[in-house]
C-alpha cells in the first residue's frame, strides 16, 4: 500500500500498529481535524466562486475544485475536472491563500 505525500517510515509504522493502536489514533485525528479553529483556519481566506485543491478519498490524489457552498462542518465543491459535485470536511481542503488586497500599500504608517 502506498500513499501519495505520505512517508513511508510513517505508513510502515502505521502498517505494523494494532488494530487497537489505530483505533486510538483515528479517535484522536478525529478529534483534531472537528477542532473549530482548524475549521476557521481554512475558511477564513475561503470564498463562494474560489478554485481550491482538496484530497479525493478514493486514491488520496490533490484535485481541483471551485466552492459552491460553504456549512458549518463542510464545503461543497464542483470539480473541475469531472464536474461532480463534492460534500468535504474543510481538513480536505488546502488552506487557501491569504487574499490579497489591491489597494493596500506595502508600507505601513
Amino acid at each position: 500500500m502506498s500513499a501519495p505525500g505520505i512517508d513511508p517510515r510513517v505508513l510502515d509504522a502505521l502498517q505494523n500498529a494494532s488494530s487497537l493502536e489505530l483505533f486510538q489514533l483515528s479517535t484522536l485525528i478525529e478529534r483534531l481535524l472537528a477542532d473549530p479553529r482548524r475549521i476557521i483556519a481554512v475558511r477564513k481566506d475561503m470564498h463562494l466562486g474560489q478554485t481550491v485543491r482538496f484530497v479525493d478519498w478514493r486514491d488520496g490524489s490533490l484535485r481541483e475544485g471551485k466552492v459552491v457552498a460553504m456549512r458549518e462542518a463542510q464545503v461543497t465543491l464542483q470539480d473541475l475536472h469531472e464536474r461532480k459535485e463534492w460534500k468535504l470536511p474543510y481538513a480536505a481542503i488546502e488552506p487557501p491563500q491569504p487574499r490579497s488586497c489591491g489597494t493596500c500599500s506595502s508600507g505601513s504608517t
